[in-house]
């Protein structure tokens, strides 16, 4: 993506960013998050990645209390957890390198916490996939400045970066 000039006269992805895909299966992300697997929209269905991500996996209350966007991102999806233990670790998303994060339906679902998309904007996630957004979450993402998309702007974009 081009800096500085609003809108961008295009959109892509930046040499050496990431996707990284919110997969039903846990292990998976983990692999992307720590052993640097790289998927591609090909190698996955809609239906393969986490429906109804709500702002209490992105942000627990307790992430909440601090104020500092930067420091509310360094628990980025800390309310994600497997086996009683997190999926993301401290950081884990701002040291992935990760530039798009995707998922299924209803990103962004029950409360209408502004820290949950600061959590990932502030991790440099710069364009945000879902089939479909809340209401809410999706202005939220907006007035951050996230771009959002669905599954075949992914493609047609990861594509275009071969």
């Amino acid at each position: 993506m081009s800096e500085g000039k609003w809108p961008p006269e295009s959109i892509g992805l930046s040499p050496g960013k990431r996707v990284l895909f919110l997969t039903k299966d846990l292990e998976l992300i983990r692999k992307q998050l720590y052993e640097g697997l790289d998927l591609r929209m090909e190698d996955l269905s809609v239906g393969d990645l986490l429906d109804d991500i709500n702002t209490d996996v992105m942000t627990p209350a307790w992430v909440c209390f601090d104020y500092d966007p930067a420091t509310i991102a360094e628990n980025a999806y800390a309310g994600l957890l497997h086996d009683g233990r997190r999926v993301f670790e401290p950081r884990a998303l701002i040291d992935g390198g990760f530039e798009v994060i995707v998922s299924g339906h209803r990103k962004g679902t029950g409360s209408s916490r502004e820290t949950a998309p600061q959590c990932e904007r502030w991790s440099g996630i710069r364009i945000v996939i879902a089939a479909s957004f809340a209401p809410i979450h999706e202005r939220n993402n907006l007035n951050l400045g996230q771009l959002m998309g669905d599954h075949s702007i992914l493609s047609l974009t990861q594509e275009s970066a071969r």
